[in-house]
């Protein structure tokens, strides 16, 4: 973390504040020193400048760090190379498969493979995708408590109608594929039941969080161009999986193909992600209105290294964390199952404080490398007592749904088209198209998600804030007065 001469240095030298950050109105009448933090309520809030004002620290609140504002330090470097030598790889596959099914398809005969008969379905289920994304995201931003319940709902009913219209086709991998789609339909159903009781207060805390987003209306629009770019990259990408489908060991590569797409997608999901946890943390922190572009271009630079590391340690933590939770519930009566079971999972808690989606805020806010914030941030939400309240927030739950209603919609989309054009191919196609339309959504549910982030995080920095109200003090003590703490 620099020092603050370092980050005056850098506000001197390298940048124009005034291009970066203006104060809200609420600020102006009150002068605070450069990347320094006075907790709102304090009883001397005078600064004398080129001093350090000694206001008395609130009872239990841990003195802020420095604001990383102007760093221009990159942070996880390796990560960043990482993520670069993928792309680089993920564009040879690409070619190389693309090449080769564009060579298979210019053949004669019973060898030629029909490329024309993926390739415009995968693409329309993608600016489906992309579509759908945009307007979702939209809807929660404006309807928030209304789309709790949509969320929550749509996603089980719209996977039920894909699952039917699969099983329908009367072709095995089809009826196998709908299936599962059905049994996953189900078990949405009943995880929206059993979470029925978390509704009230995500309805009180998911419009609050959303609040600050009219001080900002550009804050979309990154996710807009995020969308964007993964809609390119997703199109070069379906003909390098359609070309590895033409050839020897196919399931492989496209196994492959599937991984890295997730990694991309990861990476720019949280791209918006951090660029939306910048903007709200400089606003709850130091009531700044800070310039959406810039955050955005940190994000793409100084912080990608962070973010491409993150993308792909938090989505394994979750995974293995939820795998953890699930074994101690099922442990049943044998002693000796239970008893992994619950070392499996105390291992995982452990081990999750290193990697969690939480930290993001504070690579954005702080400039910290991924490993550092994630640790940092989730020790200062156990030492607040926020763990079981965010362990029972829906926000992620409703984030997963939207990905899922979405890759529903689009495997609906393409799959109908496929199964009125090439029957045989439907089955690769639905399945394809669903995981394009999961990835595409869960970019722009990246904006709300982090609202919500930046809302737990600083409120854990400084409960005293103005912008906090007792919402999240009244679920805690919900919490300990129960028997769920």
């Amino acid at each position: 973390m620099e020092i603050e001469t370092e980050n005056q240095m850098h506000e001197k030298d390298n940048h124009n504040p005034k291009n970066e950050m203006r104060r809200s109105w609420s600020q102006k009448g009150r002068q605070v020193t450069p990347l320094q933090i006075v907790p709102y309520g304090s009883v001397n809030t005078q600064v004398v400048p080129g001093t350090t004002p000694q206001a008395p620290a609130t009872p239990g609140v841990e003195v802020r760090e420095n604001i990383d504002a102007y760093s221009g330090a990159y942070r996880n470097p390796l990560g960043l190379v990482m993520f670069i030598l993928h792309l680089l790889l993920a564009l040879a596959g690409i070619g190389f498969f693309g090449f080769k099914g564009i060579q298979a398809a210019l053949r004669k005969g019973s060898e030629r493979f029909h490329i024309e008969h993926w390739y415009p379905q995968l693409v329309g289920a993608a600016a489906v995708a992309a579509i759908f994304s945009c307007v979702w995201q939209w809807i929660v931003v404006r309807r928030p408590v209304v789309m709790i319940n949509g969320m929550l709902w749509a996603s089980p009913a719209l996977s039920f109608t894909a699952a039917l219209l699969l099983i329908s086709t009367s072709q095995p991998p089809c009826v196998g594929l709908g299936i599962v789609l059905l049994l996953f339909s189900v078990a949405q159903a009943l995880y929206s039941c059993w979470v029925n009781s978390r509704i009230n207060y995500a309805s009180k805390l998911f419009p609050k969080a959303l609040a600050p987003t009219t001080k900002f209306p550009d804050l979309q629009h990154p996710s807009y161009w995020v969308i964007l770019i993964a809609f390119i990259w997703v199109c070069f990408w379906i003909l390098g999986v359609v070309g590895a489908i033409s050839q020897k060991y196919a399931a492989l590569s496209v196994m492959a193909f599937i991984l890295s797409l997730g990694w991309v997608m990861e990476v720019l999901r949280n791209v918006v992600n951090v660029t939306v946890a910048r903007v709200l943390a400089l606003f709850y922190l130091r009531g700044m209105q800070s310039n959406v572009n810039f955050s955005f271009e940190r994000a793409l630079t100084t912080s990608l290294g962070s973010i491409s590391l993150g993308s792909i340690l938090v989505p394994i933590l979750e995974a293995l964390r939820v795998l953890a939770r699930a074994l101690n519930l099922v442990g049943g009566e044998d002693e000796f199952f239970f008893s992994c079971a619950h070392c499996y999972l105390i291992l995982m808690e452990h081990v999750f404080r290193f990697g969690n989606n939480w930290g993001f805020v504070q690579v954005a806010t702080y400039g910290k490398g991924f490993v550092k914030a994630a640790k940092d941030t989730w020790s200062l939400l156990e030492s607040r007592g926020l763990e079981p309240v965010i362990n029972q927030d829906l926000t992620s739950s409703m984030c997963f749904l939207s990905g899922v209603a979405s890759g529903s919609v689009c495997m609906i989309v393409a799959g109908s088209w496929t199964f009125a054009t090439h029957k045989n191919l439907t089955a690769t196609v639905s399945l394809l198209s669903f995981i394009i339309g999961y990835f595409m959504t869960r970019i722009t549910m990246a904006m709300p998600q982090a609202c919500v982030c930046a809302y737990y995080v600083c409120y854990a920095e400084n409960p005293q804030n103005r912008e906090f109200d007792s919402t999240i003090s009244d679920r805690m003590r919900d919490f300990q007065g129960s028997s769920m703490v």
